[in-house]
């Protein structure tokens, strides 16, 4: 059987433009994931278990399957032990069956993996550059100074915690951290 699988690592990215080279390919099934590469895909993980000798996994491109190039190669090794095809369609010669398709697939592999380290060291040095700037990082407080300032003096009157973090709309254990700093 014929399986596609697509991924985007973020809600904001796009399936379509994978859905459409997928749907070209007839797979009897497609699955679809959102998450970064480097995190886990259980999705994926689901499916590799599944996959059959004959069976082939199409994908629109190598760095679908992980941005690792260890994990990439690693996979590549199983699914060859275990006579699982793997087509990835922005590449249509590579055939990883092959010492030069391997060869290939493995440096596509390793460039996927060098290009996210050098996103990864650009966005630690936007953060960086923000934080100097004076720049709050991270989501928006819960609460602004002035209601801390608030909170803290109807605790101090003696009213429950409970009652003061409905008040402002948090949760318990939102308010005490927020006081604590």
């Amino acid at each position: 059987m014929r399986y596609g699988y697509s991924r985007i690592s973020t809600d904001d990215q796009n399936l379509q433009r994978q859905r459409a080279a997928l749907a070209r390919e007839e797979c009897a099934e497609v699955i679809e994931e959102t998450g970064s590469g480097v995190k886990a895909r259980y999705r994926l993980d689901a499916l590799l278990g599944r996959l059959q000798a004959g069976d082939e996994l199409v994908v629109s491109e190598l760095d679908r399957l992980g941005r690792s190039t260890g994990e990439v190669v690693l996979m590549l090794d199983e699914l060859t032990r275990r006579g699982v095809a793997l087509r990835i369609l922005a590449t249509p010669s590579l055939d990883i069956t092959h010492e030069d398709g391997r060869l290939i697939a493995d440096i596509t592999a390793a460039l996927a993996a060098h290009e996210r380290q050098r996103t990864r060291r650009r966005q630690e040095q936007g953060i960086a550059v923000a934080k100097a700037a004076g720049r709050h990082m991270g989501r928006p407080p819960k609460m602004s100074g002035q209601q801390i300032n608030e909170a803290r003096a109807r605790l101090a009157e003696g009213e429950a915690v409970n009652t003061v973090a409905r008040a402002y709309g948090v949760d318990r254990g939102t308010l005490q951290r927020t006081l604590k700093r």
